[in-house]
């Protein structure tokens, strides 16, 4: 027993180094209570099954219909049409809990697309979120996710290392994305792009819009996500990111086949970053244990994959947890001190989160 918890422990360890930073280190007896979460997560997950499974007929039927949907470019606080309507079980994910990183930004926009102009092959996400202490969907959870551009940025960071990419590279002023095993760069801009989240459906389903994520040194090619609970949204529309309970953070993958096909093209092709594929990633050899499920399920949204690519997922989460959020650089804080506990209900659309 004591060999099993060294050996996890120092796996944990290494999922947290692999985003190293000065945002704070979970301490050995923290880094053990994730892990047993994880686990039991995933054993109370899988008696779902047949929960999730049941929303399948009516998910595939759902999709025929929308194969070709034309993806909802907003940048206000409505709502897009979720492209299916309930949970399907083609993909369950129950991953070991992870720090969220160095590239986090506390107090982001509530909106479902997170795209703001950035150059890349669309990207809509549909995501599922399932409660495993019920097995029922987890509805008005709010979904986070932030992720690299076509060359590896992350908004509101910039990097000074030797062959990083020069700012703007696509269409933004940050700089390149400190890989891992790197002190990473400060937060140094009030930026937004490919940042934000929104609110599941009565059916436990969100539908963001982004780009496919570019790559950096060391790390395959991911989207971060974090879920709460309880959440709160502050008078200029942004959420306060400690105002609720955070029931999952993680990071959601790619096939390297669809990887493949994106990078050929433009503006992915110009970046200088050297790949690191799935199977060297070691995170992602942590968001799969114990037979969870990191991949996005993907397909094109019309003809050719230009056209863009939707993929699909479902979290698997104890709304009963907490974890902590480590990083203490914010958006726009001097604004957001005025918070209101909201519903879905309570969202409108003539509240403009424009840049």
């Amino acid at each position: 027993m004591q060999l099993l918890f060294l050996i996890q422990w120092v796996v944990l360890a290494s999922v947290v180094a692999a985003h190293p930073g000065g945002h704070g280190h979970m301490s050995k007896r923290e880094l053990q209570a994730r892990q047993e979460a994880a686990q039991l997560r995933a054993l109370q997950a899988r008696k779902c099954a047949s929960a999730i499974a049941q929303f399948t007929a009516q998910r595939k039927a759902r999709r025929a219909l929308n194969k070709k949907r034309e993806i909802i470019s907003s940048t206000t606080l409505s709502a897009a049409s979720a492209h299916y309507t309930n949970i399907q079980n083609d993909t369950c994910v129950t991953a070991p809990e992870v720090t969220e990183g160095p590239y986090y930004i506390n107090n982001e926009f509530i909106r479902t697309n997170v795209t703001e102009g950035q150059a890349g092959i669309p990207f809509v996400m549909d995501i599922g979120v399932l409660d495993i202490n019920t097995c029922e969907p987890l509805s008005n959870a709010f979904v986070e996710i932030w992720g690299a551009n076509a060359t590896g940025v992350y908004s509101g960071y910039s990097a000074t290392l030797p062959g990083a990419p020069e700012p703007g590279a696509t269409t933004t002023s940050s700089g390149w994305a400190a890989p891992t095993g790197y002190f990473p760069a400060p937060y140094e801009r009030n930026e937004t792009f490919l940042r934000g989240g929104y609110t599941t459906s009565d059916t436990g389903v969100v539908e963001l819009v982004s780009i496919y994520p570019g790559f950096y040194a060391t790390r395959a090619p991911h989207v971060h996500t974090m879920v709460h609970t309880n959440w709160e949204m502050s008078d200029n529309g942004t959420l306060v990111s400690h105002g609720g309970n955070v029931v999952h953070i993680g990071q959601f993958f790619m096939d390297d086949s669809w990887n493949d096909q994106v990078y050929a093209l433009a503006p992915y092709n110009t970046n200088k970053n050297t790949r690191t594929f799935n199977s060297e990633d070691s995170i992602l050899d942590q968001e799969n244990a114990d037979g969870n499920n990191a991949f996005f399920n993907l397909e094109l949204l019309g003809e050719d994959i230009s056209e863009g690519v939707l993929g699909y997922i479902t979290m698997g989460v104890n709304s009963s947890a907490s974890y902590e959020i480590l990083n203490t650089n914010y958006y726009n804080t001097s604004d957001a001190a005025t918070t209101t506990t909201i519903s879905t209900s309570d969202l409108h659309s003539d509240v403009v989160t424009e840049l």
